[in-house]
C-alpha cells in the first residue's frame, strides 16, 4: 500500500523539469504564472469529462446486461481510457495537483518576501 501511495503522490522527474522551466522562464514581462494557471483548469475539465464518459458507459453496460436492482458487476478495462492507458489519466491528475501546490507555494513565498507597500499588494480600486 505504501508503494501505491508513493506512485500516486510522488513527484516524478517531469514534474521537477516543469518547475525548473517555470522558474527560469519567470522573468519580468512574461507573466508565466498567470498564463500557466489556466492550464490546470482546462485539464480538470478534460479529465472530468472523460471520467464522466467512463462512468456513463459502464452504467449503460450494466443496465443493458441486467436491469434488475441489486449488486452489479462492471467490467472496467483499459480501452475506456485515453489511448488505452489509465496510467496517463493518473499522470494528468498528478500534474494538476502538483501545479496547484506549486502555484500556492509561489504565491505564499512571494507574499512572504514582499513586505510593505508594493505594486503587487496595492489596492487598485
Amino acid at each position: 500500500m505504501e508503494e501505491e501511495f508513493c506512485d500516486i503522490v510522488g513527484i516524478s522527474v517531469p514534474l521537477w523539469i516543469f518547475v525548473i522551466v517555470c522558474v527560469f522562464l519567470s522573468f519580468h514581462g512574461t507573466n508565466i504564472y498567470f498564463w500557466i494557471s489556466f492550464f490546470p483548469a482546462i485539464l480538470i475539465l478534460l479529465v472530468d469529462t472523460k471520467l464522466h464518459h467512463v462512468v456513463v458507459k459502464l452504467a449503460a453496460e450494466i443496465m443493458d446486461s441486467s436491469p434488475l436492482e441489486g449488486f452489479h458487476q462492471f467490467n472496467l478495462r483499459d480501452e475506456l481510457f485515453w489511448f488505452g492507458k489509465p496510467r496517463f489519466l493518473l499522470q494528468i491528475i498528478q500534474f494538476i495537483s502538483f501545479q496547484n501546490a506549486f502555484e500556492m507555494a509561489t504565491y505564499i513565498w512571494s507574499m512572504w518576501e514582499i513586505k510593505g507597500s508594493s505594486c503587487f499588494t496595492e489596492n487598485h480600486t
